[in-house]
């Protein structure tokens, strides 16, 4: 009862409070009654309630805080607990069906992944009132931590992580832990959404025109951003107001986009550094101009609160009838007709059962669980490299080219600045302080990412299009959490930690996180065997191709120059490095040095894709067509980043809640007669189920089995 109490509580605050933030009145009759109470909880909430009345709850320590002295701080401490209660309260999300959902039940709409594209797919198939639509997450809600902005990097290694692990690969890693790269993604509602950075930055015009060139047509930039202002809800208003910025944002969309906490005095410094270089401020990294140092940015974030996509797209419609979602479902497999080559439903085990459950669908199953387990799991099904399948003993529905088209922003995330910019130490305070503001006011330094913020965009040639993305971390003198976080994230070698906790004894530092943002080496993912609980073969090939690190040298060189200016000069800033026991004896900041140390730590930048390629169905390598259908198979599509052919510049969360976005619009123009898409392409959807191809005049689900050149 005490239980069912405190959850209703939870609930009716979080509902205040969400009235309050939002601004907007709401009908009476739009609202879902609360249960109501029993008399015992009905007591009970009155005495939690009443200071009067419950001695336990407001004067925890009698024979000491008494008195209006002992009320007034424990209104407080009951303030401050409440206040941590509302962040991602259990009512927020929509139910858990799984306990009542009957095997072999039919839906229309079977959505794999409630991620950052499939929570938007699934809420906006949703609307079409007549269509049933069951989403299947294999985590559960995300975390109270999930909804505080500054502590993302805390969210890696942890439940709501899938913690994938890359394999041992000649010439990488040698400075991590097992000698493995970790590839952080989210296993929650929301998934990456709930644990990344926040930042909302789309991409490059060129990156979409040059994905449109490729014969994949309605992907050109224009056909794309009004997917991109469907979703968006920007709360900046001189974002909205400016001549030059409003034609690239909109409000009233689900997805708050709107400035992060306050903005760091090392923010600041950086910007006016990098001017000297001709680096200069950037006002949006969302307009067609990006090169240069975008702060303040805008993320992902509403009243100091992560905004993830289920937050989004699925707690608003969380009382829907026709919205169906299964928690703690790990799908296992897709069912496929071998002879009409049909999707017809899928396998997934529940929560800790052992034995499979299975569920139909009537029209489509839509693939959203990213660039790693969405290319497993078609595999897995029967769909994938022949050869693949056949040594893991897979029977072969569809002979396609999963898994071997990874592509990763490679990145070095230990580029050192030592200087002396607050020549203090951290005080304790300073924590409570802050925790403080926040749980009172959703303010200060804990609804920001700090200097994280700062987004740096560096070409390599005189042009608009970015080659090198910089991210900075900035560590005061001994505070020693920032690297220990850091590196607990990216699994440095003890080592390596106590060297940085050791320079961080006398200096301040600034780390600069390098990512190369078109990488021109390809990786691959493969199955290890059949079995569905067995982890993937992931193999990066980080820098296999030459012109990567020729690239990334001239990020080097960037911040060398940086570090060089008038304004760094003033706070006593010079390189520091990193003592790799590999590289023992080569001079520091030299070409030989910047290998090796690459060798060491150079990792993801934590936006894989390409791994379920979409290309026409002339496209050998192609694994989706031009409407993320998987080639050759009815009734199954994919539409997260795996699909992305090429890497976009910057972060991948916009562009996938974009694919979600579009893959929702395109399923509606098939299948509803009459249906207005968002935006017409000069070549409109087909309505058919088998899109003739104009050159071929042949169906791309005639493909043959063996027409992928694996």
């Amino acid at each position: 009862m005490e239980k069912r109490s405190r959850s209703f509580i939870i609930c009716f605050f979080a509902f205040l409070g969400m009235v309050a933030s939002d601004g907007t009145e709401i009908e009476l009759e739009d609202v879902e009654e609360p249960p109501s109470l029993g008399d015992e909880e009905a007591a009970f909430v009155a005495s939690a309630l009443h200071t009067g009345c419950a001695g336990d709850i407001f004067n925890p320590c009698p024979g000491h805080a008494t008195g209006i002295a002992g009320e007034a701080f424990a209104d407080l401490i009951n303030t401050i607990l409440l206040s941590s209660c509302l962040l991602s309260p259990p009512c927020a999300y929509p139910p858990n069906v799984g306990d009542n959902c009957i095997s072999k039940t039919i839906f229309d709409f079977i959505v794999i992944g409630g991620g950052t594209s499939g929570s938007v797919v699934a809420s906006r198939l949703s609307e079409v009132a007549d269509w049933n639509i069951l989403l299947l997450e294999a985590g559960g809600d995300p975390p109270m931590t999930s909804d505080v902005p500054l502590f993302h990097i805390n969210l890696q290694r942890t439940d709501i992580d899938w913690n994938f692990l890359t394999s041992r690969e000649v010439g990488l890693f040698n400075g991590l832990m097992g000698r493995v790269n970790r590839w952080p993604r989210g296993k929650t509602l929301g998934g990456t959404s709930a644990m990344g950075s926040m930042l909302y930055i789309r991409g490059h015009r060129r990156d979409f025109d040059n994905i449109a060139a490729k014969g994949n047509v309605g992907w050109a930039y224009d056909d794309l951003l009004p997917y991109y202002l469907k979703s968006e809800d920007m709360r900046e208003l001189a974002k909205l107001d400016s001549p030059v910025f409003s034609s690239f944002h909109k409000s009233g969309g689900p997805l708050t986009i709107s400035r992060f906490g306050p903005t760091v005095p090392i923010v600041e410094m950086l910007q006016k550094a990098a001017s000297e270089l001709g680096a200069f401020p950037n006002g949006d990294l969302n307009v067609q101009n990006m090169p240069g140092m975008a702060s303040p940015n805008v993320g992902t974030v509403r009243n100091g609160e992560r905004v993830n996509t289920a937050k989004a797209f699925l707690s608003p419609v969380r009382a829907r009838k026709n919205l169906f979602v299964i928690k703690y479902a790990r799908v296992t497999k897709i069912h496929i007709c071998p002879q009409t080559k049909r999707a017809y439903g899928v396998e997934y085990v529940y929560r800790t059962e052992t034995a499979a459950r299975t569920l139909r669908t009537s029209r489509e199953i839509i693939v959203c669980a990213g660039a790693v387990n969405s290319p497993v799991l078609l595999m897995l099904s029967g769909v994938g490299p022949k050869n693949d399948l056949e040594l893991n003993n897979i029977y072969v529905i569809q002979n396609l080219r999963v898994g071997r088209n990874l592509r990763d922003t490679v990145t070095y995330p230990l580029m050192l600045t030592r200087l002396n910019f607050q020549n203090e130490s951290v005080s304790p305070l300073e924590s409570l302080d802050a925790a403080y503001e926040y749980l009172t006011r959703r303010t200060g330094p804990l609804a920001g990412i700090g200097s994280e913020e700062l987004v740096g965009m560096v070409s390599n040639d005189e042009d608009d299009y970015p080659d090198i993305q910089l991210r900075f971390i900035y560590a005061r003198f001994n505070e020693t959490e920032v690297i220990t976080d850091l590196s607990k994230a990216h699994g440095f070698e003890e080592e390596i930690v106590v060297g940085l906790l050791e320079k961080l004894k006398y200096h301040d530092l600034i780390i600069t996180q390098m990512s190369l943002l078109r990488p021109h080496s390809v990786g691959t993912i493969r199955l290890k065997s059949n079995d569905p609980d067995g982890a993937p073969l992931i193999i990066s090939n980080y820098l296999e191709h030459p012109k990567d690190f020729t690239e990334l040298m001239y990020g080097i060189r960037f911040i060398e120059k940086l570090v060089n200016t008038k304004t760094m000069h003033k706070y006593n800033a010079s390189m520091d490095y990193v003592d790799f026991a590999g590289c023992c004896g080569i001079p520091y900041g030299s070409d030989y040095y910047w290998s090796c140390a690459f060798s060491h730590i150079a990792g993801t930048g934590h936006n894989q894709i390409g791994t379920c390629k979409m290309g026409p169905c002339e496209d050998p390598d192609a694994v989706v067509d031009p409407q993320l259908r998987v080639h050759g198979i009815h009734g199954l599509r994919v539409a997260d980043a795996s699909i992305l052919p090429s890497s976009v510049t910057g972060s991948t969360m916009a562009t996938v809640i974009m694919i979600g976005e579009k893959v929702s619009d395109m399923i509606k123009y098939q299948w509803i007669p009459n249906y207005k898409p968002v935006f017409f392409t000069r070549s409109p959807y087909p309505k058919r189920t088998t899109m003739m191809h104009p050159k071929h005049h042949k169906s791309v689900y005639e493909r043959e089995p063996g027409s992928a050149n694996v």
